[in-house]
């Protein structure tokens, strides 16, 4: 047990320094917040898709006699207009973030930073329209552009920013009317090496900076983050995190949110144009089939526990997990630092994201369909409806969840022994 216990112990320094090191970094700091300040738009904009694309052909009848045949493009316009510009929406969030973090004028380098990424965007001509940008191109695919944007964009302007590289005007003008004023010349600065590397592209490569980036780092990042052993070994990683009581999401979810939120879109691009989506890993995947897993721990509780503290435990925990909120189990009965259920915390997941995959590969269950990108919080069956567009997701989510209970099952059979012993002695000793 000793031997256990300095394991435990050396484990949880090294994950506590490494998640204090990356909970301190700026950048992924700022990812994070500028990625949370981006998902609720993209649970908006899934209400409307939902609506447009409920799969019961009864719905899709009547809305039809009612709406006219225009009711599907009319809803699908608020999608346009917020997840069709997400490298923008995440560009001006992540750009803010930083920007305040190390703070320099946070507006001004906003503006410098979406200025630079349109440079970087693919131009297209027409004769009659002149010069134009295309709205795919700032869609989901140029998620990981505005990110590096973003991060060149801040250190550009906090550089000459801090050598003294501006405009300094009187003491008594106004805040308001000398930040532009002083940001003129480290903006000028970042927006024309943005516009030297533009020219530079646009001259010696004949392609564009978004295919470049996206075929150097985009690509291989949504390989790595969209294959089966990525998705497990991410998973194990938060949950062991998790187990040390380090809020593992916070962590993962900086670095992998951006990866899954293009494959999510990738889908829903091909589902509204009546293709096959290809990503079997993405946003809801991780949301609605790779977090079924702790759930387990409490149903077998309710199912077989006989200690009282464990039957106390199901009276407050359950409701709680009906909308996936761990942390009533997390702490109370707990699992965290619970070296009896170090197998179960971990795996559990893991095999809940095999069954999915699985599932889907042989067409069990459909490709989610990136049209709904439902909260996490939306109820398990539920939320395998919406994400898959198909009661298979549901069905899907079912089995995941009988077998997590199974994994589940003999450790808490072990631990509430351990409870039930605890208890009949101090029983004894009140007694006497």
């Amino acid at each position: 047990m000793n031997t256990d216990n300095k394991f435990f112990n050396k484990l949880y320094e090294v994950l506590g320094g490494l998640s204090e090191k990356l909970s301190e970094n700026i950048y992924i700091q700022a990812i994070k917040d500028g990625m949370l300040a981006y998902m609720p738009f993209t649970f908006i904009a899934s209400i409307f898709l939902i609506i447009a694309f409920l799969p019961i052909e009864p719905y899709q009848n009547f809305m039809i006699s009612v709406f006219g045949e225009s009711f599907v493009p009319n809803l699908c316009l608020v999608n346009d207009a917020s997840l069709g510009i997400g490298g923008v929406l995440v560009l001006l969030t992540i750009s803010r973030n930083l920007a305040e973090k190390m703070e320099i004028n946070a507006l001004q380098v906003q503006i410098t930073a979406l200025i630079g990424y349109m440079l970087l965007v693919p131009f297209g001509a027409d004769e009659a329209a002149g010069n134009f940008i295309a709205v795919a191109f700032l869609g989901a695919q140029s998620i990981f552009l505005s990110i590096l944007v973003s991060i060149v964009a801040c250190n550009v302007y906090r550089f000459i920013d801090r050598k003294g590289l501006k405009i300094k005007m009187p003491a008594s003008v106004p805040p308001a009317v000398s930040a532009p004023f002083e940001s003129i010349i480290p903006s000028l600065i970042t927006i024309t090496l943005f516009w030297v590397i533009r020219l530079a592209i646009d001259n010696f490569n004949g392609t564009s900076a978004l295919e470049i980036f996206n075929s150097i780092l985009g690509a291989p990042l949504q390989a790595a983050g969209g294959s089966l052993i990525g998705i497990i070994l991410v998973k194990m990683f938060s949950q062991l995190l998790w187990f040390f009581g380090i809020h593992g999401d916070s962590i993962t979810n900086a670095v992998m949110t951006p990866i899954f939120q293009v494959l999510q879109m990738d889908n829903q691009a091909a589902s509204l144009a009546g293709t096959a989506p290809a990503n079997i890993i993405c946003q809801s995947f991780w949301d609605s089939f790779a977090s079924i897993g702790i759930i387990g721990s409490i149903i077998a509780i309710c199912l077989i526990a006989r200690s009282r503290r464990y039957k106390e435990m199901k009276k407050i925990a359950m409701v709680p997990y009906i909308f996936n909120v761990g942390e009533p189990t997390l702490f109370g009965i707990p699992l965290m630092m619970n070296v009896i259920y170090f197998i179960p915390f971990i795996l559990a997941n893991v095999v809940s994201i095999l069954i999915a995959y699985f599932a889907t590969a042989v067409g069990f269950m459909p490709v989610c369909t990136g049209l709904a990108q439902v909260p996490w919080t939306t109820p398990l069956l539920i939320s395998g409806y919406l994400s898959t567009g198909s009661i298979m997701g549901s069905v899907t989510q079912l089995i995941c969840l009988v077998a997590v209970v199974l994994i589940w099952l003999p450790f808490v059979k072990i631990a509430d022994k351990q409870i039930c012993e605890e208890e009949t002695v101090e029983e004894t000793a009140v007694q006497k």
